[in-house]
């Protein structure tokens, strides 16, 4: 008995953390996209230029750099998207994981938390999906595929069979979800 309730108050404990976590993400979300939007809006004195054809602009907001804004009308979302990613960088907003908009293809990696991509789930064959650079050049995108991958599978991710790929954990951590997508248009301002 000692031992269930052990694994209860530790069960209640990790869902008390990832309740949290999904808060701190959320707010950090409403604090930088007005900041983001606001440096894009602002225009090329905020801007870093990049160093080669697959790399991006990017704006720094709070130390950190962003490369432009995902917006997912289909379910609700808009966010800021980081320039590079790390384990603690997924934990303030989506980043982008390899590729660029001119050169390789994007592949953006976020958390599956409901601010963030834990709705990617509900998207549908056909969804626009739209990509504001730092420039303030509008691309847009249309969701052509959903495919479940394994961990392990990096190179079928990073797959340049698709012009932007959205990525995270499933909620039991055993696979990632894939969103694909062919660009249709852009940029535009």
């Amino acid at each position: 008995m000692i031992l269930g309730a052990v694994m209860i108050l530790g069960a209640l404990a990790l869902v008390g953390y990832n309740a949290r976590e999904e808060e701190r993400a959320s707010s950090a979300i409403d604090e930088l996209l007005p900041k983001v939007e606001q440096m894009i809006a602002d225009g090329p004195d905020t801007q870093t230029k990049p160093a080669s054809n697959k790399e991006m602009f990017t704006v720094t907001v709070d130390g950190n750099t962003y490369i432009g804004v995902l917006t997912l009308p289909s379910i609700g979302i808009e966010l800021p998207v980081m320039s590079s990613w790390s384990y603690p960088l997924l934990r303030i907003a989506p980043c982008r994981y390899s590729g660029s908009l001119s050169g390789e293809a994007l592949v953006i990696a976020g958390h599956n938390y409901a601010r963030h991509f834990g709705k990617l789930v509900n998207m549908k064959v056909g969804d626009d999906i739209y990509f504001t650079d730092v420039n303030g050049l509008v691309y847009e995108f249309v969701m052509v595929e959903s495919e479940p991958l394994q961990k392990t599978q990096i190179e079928e991710m990073t797959s340049d069979d698709w012009d932007l790929t959205l990525f995270t954990c499933d909620y039991k951590a055993r696979l990632r979800i894939a969103v694909r997508c062919k660009m249709i248009g852009g940029p535009m301002d």
